[in-house]
């Protein structure tokens, strides 16, 4: 079993985090639908070869 790496928080160095609740109503909308379209596309034409 391997050691897990403890990590430091933000605070640690120095850095003080603030959260900006006024984001939180684009948490689940998708903001570049016309770019999602392209990836799709993409996506889709891509093969998986076994």
């Amino acid at each position: 079993m391997k050691n897990r790496k403890k990590l430091k928080g933000a605070e640690a160095f120095g850095v003080r985090v603030i959260v900006d609740k006024s984001l939180d109503k684009y948490s689940k909308m998708n903001l570049f639908p016309e770019k999602l379209e392209e990836a799709n596309k993409v996506v889709s034409k891509l093969r998986r070869k076994i």
